[in-house]
């Protein structure tokens, strides 16, 4: 029901145009990686390719403080994570790959953060090593014109096509995770639109 509200909201008040649906794997573990612009981003991501699987959506912890809201991202079974902790969130990182393994699609942004300035900005290793973990594929999503939302009209989602990621047993693992994730970024910020 959500989902669908999201998706009616998006098509009336916003010139809204999804792309490569087509590219969503409908079962298997996957994760699905965006930019973030916007609080809209989740919502407008998730919503559509919810016409394809479910998937839970990795928020950070604060959201889940907020009455109501809180209680919402809880029974939809998002994930907390805090981004705080300065070398991770384990806790997270261990749900996020607890899903994964039960064969769960997770959204999540690459970035940690929305930016600020409407610019890509440099992701976190965090889901370099979630690939390096688990080997899941990556799907790459971009989303363009949420920046400045709701104040805005035209907004762009474009589902890029699966990427799987492989080890280089010549490079430390900590290395991997920063070198997945900047090649996962890349890919998404190379979907033209």
């Amino acid at each position: 029901m959500v989902k669908w509200i999201a998706r009616v909201y998006f098509k009336t008040f916003h010139d809204f145009q999804v792309e490569g649906l087509e590219n969503i794997p409908k079962e298997g573990a996957l994760l699905i990686a965006g930019n973030h612009l916007s609080n809209a981003d989740p919502p407008a991501i998730g919503a559509f390719a919810g016409l394809v699987r479910d998937s839970r959506f990795v928020a950070k912890k604060e959201l889940f403080e907020i009455p109501g809201l809180g209680w919402f991202f809880r029974h939809c079974n998002y994930i907390p994570v805090d981004r705080a902790r300065q070398i991770g969130d384990f806790g997270a990182l261990k749900e996020v790959v607890s899903a994964l393994e039960k064969q769960e699609s997770v959204i999540m942004f690459p970035e940690g953060t929305r930016s600020k300035t409407g610019r890509p900005q440099r992701p976190k290793s965090g889901i370099g090593f979630l690939v390096y973990k688990t080997g899941v594929p990556v799907l790459p999503v971009r989303i363009q014109g949420t920046f400045g939302w709701p104040w805005v009209r035209r907004i762009r989602v474009k589902f890029g096509r699966p990427m799987q990621l492989q080890k280089d047993e010549l490079l430390e693992p900590k290395a991997q995770y920063k070198q997945f994730a900047n090649q996962i970024m890349d890919s998404i910020n190379s979907i033209n639109i």
